[in-house]
């Protein structure tokens, strides 16, 4: 197995999350760490723990964008299995071996999500993101809805899946024009393909708190990403797009109406929806524009 890390200008998260890995049940056979950031202070990091008994792999990746470096990572790797973690997360000590019991259980290639918890607050530091707490194992059907498999920060996959797939969409995720997303579409569109979906509750990370202020910008941008993934799908002649659509309205407006009723702050929520629409318009604004514009969704 390869783990993917992409990384940039958080050497001390970076540092963290390969110290849980690197004393986990069971390690890797390489960590490829696709690098946008300080070249130096990242190689400080990897040269103090190249005696750790796996292969590290620096990638120095000029392109900024979380979906151009997670590709640049699987490009890299040389194993059949490669699984994704952000650098913010801390994977639990079982998380490789978890994976790797699993896609041997596999008949074939497999996507398989996992649980995400929040690390404890910190300062400012409260507020928990892109939490997945079920403890239920589910497979999912190539209809499944593509939040339920997961988040982009925990994943593993078959690597000839993910290529034969064409990888994540570049116009999509955190850095990219799309801003968010990146995730939905990838596992979506393997869905798609027929590949093996499952939800493993065991295969666990925990997840870097936000402040406040991020998560009030994040709100917008998840929704935003969300919107323009519609889009996409739609342009592919993919009309599950519409069911998707429909429920993740469904479900924010049903958020937004516990936080009225409990009258706690439907604010985020709001801005959750409002992204949703402008990534919808923006995107069906961009694909209308001449190719030879160049525009990007």
């Amino acid at each position: 197995m390869s783990v993917i890390i992409s990384t940039l200008n958080r050497p001390a998260h970076l540092a963290r999350c390969l110290d849980a890995l690197l004393e986990g049940t069971r390690l890797p056979s390489e960590i490829v760490i696709v690098d946008q950031g300080d070249e130096a202070a990242t190689l400080a990091i990897l040269n103090a723990r190249r005696d750790r008994g796996v292969q590290l792999v620096h990638v120095p990746q000029d392109r900024r964008g979380l979906s151009i470096s997670q590709n640049a990572g699987v490009g890299r790797a040389r194993c059949a299995v490669v699984s994704i973690v952000d650098d913010d997360c801390v994977p639990d000590p079982h998380w490789v071996e978890v994976a790797t019991r699993e896609h041997r259980r596999s008949s074939g290639r497999m996507l398989l999500g996992g649980r995400v918890l929040p690390l404890p607050p910190v300062g400012e530091r409260t507020v928990p993101l892109a939490l997945r707490t079920s403890t239920t194992r589910r497979s999912f059907s190539r209809d499944a809805l593509p939040w339920d498999v997961g988040t982009g920060g925990n994943f593993s996959v078959s690597r000839l899946a993910y290529l034969d797939v064409g990888g994540n969409d570049e116009r999509l995720g955190t850095g990219a024009s799309g801003r968010a997303g990146n995730d939905l579409d990838l596992f979506r569109r393997l869905m798609r393909a027929g590949v093996e979906t499952r939800y493993e509750p065991d295969l666990l990370v925990r997840h870097e708190r936000a402040t406040p202020a991020e998560n009030r910008d994040r709100s917008w941008t998840y929704g935003f990403g969300i919107g323009v993934c519609i889009v996409v799908w739609l342009s592919q002649g993919d009309r599950y797009a519409w069911r998707v659509l429909s429920s993740w309205l469904a479900m924010r407006l049903r958020f937004l109406a516990v936080a009225l009723l409990r009258r706690r702050k439907a604010l985020n929520e709001a801005r959750v929806l409002l992204g949703t629409v402008h990534g919808i318009v923006h995107a069906s604004t961009a694909r209308t524009m001449k190719a030879s514009q160049g525009r990007e969704l």
